[in-house]
């Protein structure tokens, strides 16, 4: 319920990022906004934040780059794009993604590790790597637990180059980033942030719905609309934690339309059985960002 007067923080955020508002809320309250937000870096260069935080997120985009620009190099003649990298936004990357034709998995993973990084989980779908505090993850197929909501062969035939950073890379196109968005927040994370709420609002197209129809994305697609109306609307604040039976739902509704998605839901089920995705689905159930 919303009482009269009532200022959503969320709002004010976005305007101060869009670069339109005038900051009406105390500093601190954005910048911990934003960083659930995953829109932290974007926030300090336009307010032109000077100091340690400043300088800390700069230097984590630079390393980020650094690695990105290596495994540029290092992927040429490989079928690959970089995902969930590329945004309208500038934000600092917990890891960084790669979706990687299947048949070529191995090898990609073989380079990875000659650059000294060690495999750190395995997952049917996703092998993750790491070296100090840099992490890849190499993707077949964006999935959850073993059961793949988005068929990753598909995904590639939507590659392009694009800038990172200044660093050109292989890529997905902005219409499939916008879906990608729209299903890895509502089907994977069951949190919706301002850094889906931007990708979701600047990039979808016809386009994002013809893939979404082929991919049977659309109903994670048309919600994550829905979340973007009601964001702009002040009638929910972000990061957004989709409500547990409406989560259940979306991974159901997925399951009954996608054959991909029910021949591996298997797979979800024993993940979640064991101990790491009992961890798994506890943080499902907790987090309020991530």
């Amino acid at each position: 319920m919303r009482f009269m007067g009532f200022r959503s923080f969320t709002l004010s955020l976005i305007e101060v990022l869009e670069g339109d508002g005038v900051c009406d809320v105390g500093v601190d309250v954005l910048v911990d906004l934003a960083f659930r937000n995953k829109v932290l870096l974007h926030l300090l260069r336009v307010l032109d934040a000077q100091g340690s935080l400043r300088e800390q997120q700069e230097s984590s985009m630079k390393r980020v780059t650094e690695v990105v620009q290596i495994l540029s190099k290092l992927l040429k003649g490989y079928d690959y794009a970089f995902f969930k990298l590329v945004k309208p936004l500038s934000y600092v990357p917990a890891d960084i993604d790669i979706l990687i034709d299947a048949n070529q998995i191995g090898k990609v993973v073989h380079e990875v590790v000659g650059l000294g990084y060690g495999v750190a989980v395995k997952d049917p779908y996703c092998i993750t790597l790491t070296r100090g505090d840099s992490i890849i993850d190499l993707y077949v197929h964006p999935s959850l637990g073993g059961m793949i909501f988005i068929d990753g062969g598909k995904l590639l035939e939507h590659r392009c180059l694009r800038e990172f950073d200044g660093v050109e890379i292989v890529s997905l196109e902005s219409y499939a980033e916008a879906l990608v968005s729209a299903s890895h927040a509502i089907y994977k994370e069951r949190i919706y942030t301002l850094n889906d709420y931007f990708t979701v609002g600047e990039w979808v197209s016809r386009k994002t719905f013809r893939l979404a129809e082929e991919l049977k994305c659309m109903s994670a697609l048309r919600f994550a609309i829905k979340l973007n109306d009601a964001i702009g609307g002040g009638l929910i604040e972000a990061p957004y934690k989709i409500p547990l039976p409406t989560w259940a739902n979306m991974l159901t509704q997925k399951i009954l339309k996608d054959p991909l998605a029910r021949s591996t839901s298997r797979d979800l089920l024993m993940a979640f059985g064991s101990k790491r995705g009992l961890k798994l689905l506890v943080s499902k159930f907790m987090r309020e960002s991530y």
